[in-house]
């Protein structure tokens, strides 16, 4: 979805659509706490209750496959505002799978379940943790 499901893209959608919810393109986290303006930036929904201007829930996806990063910046997000967090073991580009994230993490379903536990117990527990995948690598 990158580049397709920018902010002015979810305005618009949800405009015209009664969607039950949205998720950002992803964050990639890498070795580092993301400083507020990068989430805001991607979401500036995160600003106004982490909604569309039609009331649609926005939720924020992080793509990366270190847990305690993961974890962190799920936390992070999360405060800002973010109405859960959304993981991506699903993104087929080469240059993501590259970097071991997105759909290669389906080669280690461990990996995947430290990733998700990390930002699950890091996170407040009301806050939604849904991942994308796809069917197989």
């Amino acid at each position: 979805m990158e580049g397709g499901l920018n902010y002015l893209m979810r305005e618009s959608l949800t405009n015209i659509n009664d969607y039950h919810l949205c998720v950002i393109e992803f964050v990639c986290v890498n070795d580092q706490l993301l400083p507020n303006h990068v989430f805001a930036r991607i979401c500036p929904e995160i600003n106004t209750g982490s909604k569309t201007k039609s009331g649609t829930p926005v939720r924020t996806q992080l793509l990366g496959q270190e847990p305690n990063w993961m974890a962190e910046n799920a936390f992070r997000a999360v405060n800002l505002g973010s109405d859960g967090i959304d993981l991506n073991f699903g993104c087929p580009a080469k240059m993501v799978n590259k970097s071991k994230g997105g759909a290669a993490l389906l080669q280690t379903p461990e990996l995947i379940y430290q990733v998700g536990k990390a930002c699950r117990d890091d996170i407040n527990p009301t806050a939604p943790v849904t991942a994308k995948t796809r069917p197989g690598w």
